[in-house]
């Protein structure tokens, strides 16, 4: 930026809006747009491209409770259909992407599947979060998150004022001892994609057991975290989504935790 302040070449580089458009697709890890790729609602790629990079993080508001956090990467969503689930393998079947069948389908299968997310390029973090059922200092419970929002949520005056918020989708229990905490959000459309399948095969990115060190994992159309646990009593897996309520109903950020009960 420095150089940019002298140099009138490098001046107009800045102001090249195609430079921070790939700058973007490279830094979150996605590969190069082949074809031509919309420019952001209302928005140039340089203002997109800080917003993502800035620091900021879906936590800003509960910094007390949080511990760390690390940005996975970034993925596509050229429809509206997004798989989210709390275990991997996959289970055989996922009910229909209907809402009265969303809680459900998490209740019973710990998987769903969404049908309003907004289409884009979709950011994905993981976080780890103090123990959400008690204040004391010294507790050492944990809670894991995977947290993705569409590029743009950042820009909205409606996050950051409070306007939008969360709703829960459903919880899933397992009410019996599980060796990892594993969750992972898909573009449904491309389930069957190889970028896919290098999240669904887990033995290719999961840390050995014994090795309780989170570990995330992003591809282009696909996103997940894996924590490998302690002896326990089982798991809770929470979903939760935020629509943006001023403009289109569109789902534009969803969240999943894990805790031990």
């Amino acid at each position: 930026m420095r150089l940019s302040r002298t140099c009138r070449w490098f001046r107009r580089l800045l102001a090249d809006d195609s430079i921070w458009c790939h700058a973007f697709f490279r830094d979150l890890g996605l590969p190069a747009p082949k074809s031509h790729i919309p420019r952001p609602l209302h928005r140039s790629w340089r203002i997109l491209y800080f917003a993502a990079f800035n620091g900021a993080h879906a936590y800003c508001f509960r910094r007390e409770k949080h511990i760390d956090g690390w940005r996975v990467g970034g993925f596509l969503l050229e429809s509206p259909y997004v798989l989210l689930t709390g275990k991997l393998p996959l289970p055989r079947w996922v009910l229909p992407p209907h809402p009265e069948s969303v809680q459900h389908a998490i209740e019973v299968l710990g998987a769903c599947v969404l049908s309003n997310a907004r289409p884009g390029i979709w950011i994905a973090d993981m976080h780890v979060m103090r123990c959400p059922v008690c204040n004391r200092n010294n507790c050492e419970g944990t809670m894991q998150v995977l947290d993705a929002r569409h590029s743009e949520l950042f820009l909205e005056e409606a996050y950051w004022d409070g306007t939008l918020e969360y709703e829960d989708l459903g919880d899933h229990f397992v009410d019996e001892e599980v060796a990892a905490a594993l969750c992972a959000i898909f573009n449904f459309k491309r389930i069957t994609s190889p970028s896919a399948a290098c999240v669904l095969n887990t033995q290719s990115w999961i840390r050995q057991r014994e090795d309780l060190q989170p570990m995330a994992h992003g591809t282009a159309f696909a996103a997940a975290v894996n924590s490998n646990l302690k002896r326990n009593q089982g798991l809770l897996t929470k979903f939760k989504a935020m629509r943006d309520t001023t403009r289109d109903g569109q789902i534009v950020s969803i969240r999943i935790t894990q805790q031990l009960l």
